[in-house]
């Protein structure tokens, strides 16, 4: 377990008090991520199973090679099954030991199960691919909702002066007005620079950066598997026992050479019990369950940040989208209109994740002063280069 404690003080899987993402990232960078790192520790934990394989051979056969080293052998070198007594005609205990294991003819067709140990590194990067967009977009947005919204985020009360009631700090009315203030003056400056433009994009781009994993992750499990996972689901939902033994055998074969008293080759024909497919059949029959909830969840999101692009100026959506980040007492349409109107997608798209981290009482106060503003003439003007160096050089953070 050692080998995950300096990770695991890298990756916090407890809620923010500052919501960046959606429920459908979390879905992808938090319950995905901990559910393949709760099936690498199972597997390689040795509390159930005491070893990850074990190998058969004659106890009467004489010449010095112990069962741990042919089963470490076996264990490196990939055990095998042959193919043709998967089929139901060969029953296991009358026709074959086992389903898969037989005596092989030259020409038979083998299968070697060369993923078996590798199956927790490999559910491990996993975990990683499914974090890396979160890591990504939590570089990218560097805080920026966190300080915009620190400027605005106070009591809904107010008291004739500044005061604190409980170790609870309470605004006066004067400081609350200079907080919305300067959260407009933030706000319009930062869209001016086109900051939040950029904040979309990367926004965007790390949500289509979900998509493509779960994509390449369906395609990398199936390739692992030598092409037995995209079919799975269905196997198991047909209660196809002899095409899942086939992917997971829990016995099978291993050849191991090694030389007899006057000097030749001698062949061991050797049994190995495999514990882990057991478990390792139950493990990616989930994963194909889930990435396939995965999948649609994520594609169906996909459409719909598709659709807010589309429909960010149609007063109808917005009338939708707003009752959902501020619930009570609806927008004033004349501002939901006007910040529709005069909001860019990116400008439009940073305000609604500014709501959903405010008191929705104190978010329509700072909707009704950025309407205000936008009314009176404060245009969303490109700053010019000069001006932008200038402001690069304050910082509101």
């Amino acid at each position: 377990m050692f080998i995950f404690g300096g990770f695991t003080k890298k990756v916090k899987l407890r809620p923010s008090d500052v919501s960046i993402d959606n429920f459908l990232s979390k879905l992808h960078y938090r319950f995905t991520f901990a559910l393949l790192l709760a099936c690498t520790v199972l597997l390689s934990s040795k509390q159930f199973i005491k070893q990850h394989i074990q190998c058969i051979r004659d106890k009467g056969e004489k010449g010095g090679v112990v069962d741990d080293a042919i089963g470490t052998f076996c264990f490196i070198s990939s055990t095998f099954t042959v193919n043709k007594y998967h089929n139901s005609s060969y029953r296991p205990g009358v026709h074959v030991a086992q389903s898969g294991v037989g005596p092989e003819q030259p020409g038979d067709e083998l299968t070697y199960h060369a993923y078996y140990q590798w199956v927790p590194f490999v559910l491990f990067g996993q975990a990683l691919l499914f974090y890396l967009p979160h890591y990504l977009w939590k570089s990218l947005e560097n805080g920026r909702i966190k300080a915009i919204v620190s400027q605005v985020k106070t009591s809904i009360y107010t008291a004739e002066e500044d005061t604190v009631i409980s170790g609870y700090k309470i605004d006066s009315h004067e400081t609350r007005q200079n907080r919305e203030k300067l959260f407009n003056d933030i706000f319009i400056t930062w869209a001016r620079m086109k900051m939040n433009r950029d904040w979309a994009r990367n926004f965007i781009m790390c949500e289509m950066l979900y998509i493509v994993n779960i994509l390449l992750q369906i395609q990398l499990i199936d390739r692992f598997l030598q092409g037995n996972f995209l079919n799975l689901g269905m196997r198991w939902i047909r209660n196809e026992k002899e095409a899942l033994e086939s992917v997971f055998p829990k016995i099978t074969k291993c050849s191991f050479n090694k030389y007899g008293y006057a000097g030749s080759v001698q062949n061991l024909d050797i049994l190995c019990v495999l514990p882990l497919n057991i478990i390792n059949e139950k493990i990616y029959t989930l994963l194909w369950f889930w990435f396939l909830i995965l999948l649609v969840f994520t594609t169906l999101g996909t459409v719909w940040r598709v659709l807010s692009f589309l429909l960010h100026n149609n007063g109808a959506f917005n009338r939708l989208v707003w009752a959902e980040v501020s619930p009570g007492p609806a927008l004033k349409a004349a501002e939901i209109e006007m910040i529709s109107n005069k909001l860019s997608f990116s400008d439009w798209f940073f305000i609604y994740y500014i709501g959903k981290n405010m008191d929705s009482r104190m978010f329509r106060r700072v909707v009704a002063d950025l309407g205000l503003s936008l009314s009176l003439g404060k245009h969303l003007k490109p700053i010019i280069e000069s001006e932008k160096s200038k402001l690069n050089s304050e910082s509101y953070c």
